[in-house]
């Protein structure tokens, strides 16, 4: 697993930190204050099967806390710098390019081997030179050198396990792609989140199928057809479905509300109706279907504890315009 950090361990408190501790559930705040417990002087701490344990919660409970509060920016990833004897440091990932449709961010990749660097390097672990090999195989074709550059760089230098390299490589020829240069986009992509082993990445493509499927029916919902989605479209889209993790029913039902308001489909105003769901904490369709219900009955019981006018009152007043109107003429 990465190495993480929490990031205010100084004193320097996020402005919005309110908000996080308030959307953050119980089982969230037992985890980040044990993490805080486990960090050394600079905010760093290993994962540990043993943190589980020791909150009686299952492994998946977790990452997922943990997931939570590297989403709000209180823990963030620690790049692993390797020595240079060994090899050299990759290249810092680029974040601020444009990033693909299916989570990939532009990159340089790993730095490169020189032909007498790889032979000295396959040489020395003969567990590489059967990864290649595996390699091709799930690829289904003879990697050329810089092919083979790549996906030991990709374990050597950015420490992915094998299995996971297979895997993605599985995942981008399923995806019809024939360049490993696009894999090792996605691997980057992947790294840059903290993703290197294979039950990671497995439950990443998993995530990234499952959001695809749901987007195509969302458009649907929206009545958008065939049509491509513009980059804001499928920036929300994108949102609801992974970094959320909401189900198509809830997003139909953000779509009836948006409907009922404003009759007609605008993605950024669901947007706000999914986001208001999101910071107050709700996950399911039951869970958020309860909360808009708690709205309405209390909506409806302000208004019977309004003053209702009676109709005495309403003849004075209607008695007393009729005779300042008499006597002004």
């Amino acid at each position: 697993m990465a190495k993480k950090k929490i990031n205010y361990t100084n004193g320097n408190i996020p402005q919005n930190i309110s908000e996080i501790l308030n959307n953050s559930s119980e089982q969230e705040l037992k985890v980040l204050t044990l993490l805080l417990m486990a960090a050394n002087e600079n905010g760093e701490f290993e994962d540990s099967d043993g943190f589980d344990k020791m909150l009686g919660i299952s492994k998946s409970e977790l990452d997922s806390s943990i997931n939570f509060w590297r989403g709000a920016g209180v823990i963030s990833v620690v790049r692993s710098q390797k020595k240079k004897a060994d090899f050299a440091e990759p290249k810092t990932v680029a974040r601020a390019m444009a990033a693909h449709r299916d989570g990939i961010v532009e990159s340089n990749g790993a730095d490169c081997y020189t032909s007498t660097d790889l032979v000295t390097l396959l040489e020395s672990r003969n567990e590489l030179a059967s990864f290649i090999d595996e390699s091709q195989r799930v690829f289904g074709k003879i990697f050329s050198s810089k092919d083979i550059e790549i996906v030991v760089g990709l374990v050597d230098q950015y420490g992915f396990e094998e299995e996971a390299i297979l895997e993605l490589l599985a995942y981008v020829r399923r995806l019809e792609k024939k360049g490993v240069k696009y894999a090792e986009k996605i691997a980057i992509s992947l790294y840059d989140d903290g993703i290197t082993t294979a039950a990671e990445v497995i439950d990443r493509i998993a995530l990234i199928e499952r959001s695809k499927e749901d987007v195509y029916r969302i458009k649907q919902i929206f009545g958008f057809g065939a049509r491509a989605l513009t980059k804001t479209e499928q920036t929300l889209f994108d949102k609801w479905t992974m970094t959320y993790s909401y189900s198509v029913d809830v997003i139909k039902l953000a779509y009836d509300m948006m409907i009922d308001a404003i009759q007609k489909p605008v993605p950024k105003y669901a947007d706000k109706i999914i986001e208001k769901w999101h910071c107050e904490g709700l996950k399911s369709l039951a869970d958020i279907e309860a909360y808009e219900g708690r709205k309405k009955d209390n909506s409806q019981s302000s208004d019977k504890n309004e003053p209702q006018k009676s109709y005495e009152v309403d003849d004075f007043f209607a008695a007393a315009m009729n005779r300042s109107f008499k006597d002004l003429k």
